[in-house]
């Protein structure tokens, strides 16, 4: 999209890219992590860094499903990888947004490229959190500034970076939505089958959970899943 799309030699162009094809391989995972799930691994957090990390509920997680993702894929230590995520960014900029503001004023921020081996090692979920965390904390009134950036970002890419990125939030309240056919069963978004994103949303039970969404081929589905749980035990 911001590349052009179909016309890379015409950047202003409104045509939309060519969908990518989705490997008929490529099967979903919904992992839910429970409060206390999320609270032993904030606890763990806290006595491997020695230093104090923003551990809210967002960095904790998406830390632990970029750290398990990279690992699944495997591959080489010195492979390029990379996160990123958007934030509403209504009450950083100078003045603040008024929360009734319809429209859109999220900004993107992204880390790459990292060496896979950052996040593949023994302390990688601790490497992982103190980079989500330090990027959530440089989120600031200068953030609007940073939208050229962004988008020159994708352009920049070297080509098989493995970069994570997220759609959803826990903040959306999409279990009470109802359109008159009652509250969901389940939430599942789809933009993820068509990368490596995964997909964040509140729990279902409305416990202070999280369900995180995963869409990967079957073989590194397997181990992904292995890690996600067995990451729990620890």
């Amino acid at each position: 999209m911001f590349s052009g799309g179909k016309e890379p030699q015409n950047p202003k162009s409104l045509k939309l890219p060519p969908s990518p094809v989705i490997d008929p391989d490529v099967i979903r995972y919904t992992l839910e992590l429970t409060r206390e799930d999320i609270q032993m691994l904030r606890e763990r957090l806290k006595r491997e860094s020695s230093k104090e990390l923003r551990l809210s509920t967002f960095v904790v997680t998406y830390s632990y499903a970029l750290t398990c993702l990279i690992r699944a894929r495997g591959g080489g230590p010195n492979r390029l990888t990379g996160f990123g995520f958007v934030a509403d960014s209504r009450k950083l900029v100078n003045p603040p947004i008024p929360s009734s503001y319809f429209g859109n004023c999220a900004i993107g921020t992204f880390k790459v490229p990292l060496r896979a081996e950052t996040l593949m090692a023994k302390e990688g979920f601790l490497a992982s959190t103190r980079l989500v965390s330090d990027s959530v904390e440089e989120l600031d009134q200068s953030v609007v500034w940073k939208i050229p950036d962004f988008v020159a970002f994708w352009t920049q890419l070297p080509l098989g970076t493995q970069i994570v990125s997220v759609a959803g939030s826990t903040k959306f309240g999409v279990y009470g939505l109802d359109f008159g056919w009652g509250r969901p069963e389940k939430v599942v978004i789809v933009s993820i089958d068509q990368g490596e994103a995964i997909s964040l949303v509140e729990s279902r039970f409305g416990n202070g959970g999280v369900e995180i969404g995963f869409s990967l081929k079957k073989h590194e589905m397997d181990v992904l899943i292995d890690l996600l749980h067995n990451g729990l035990k620890m």
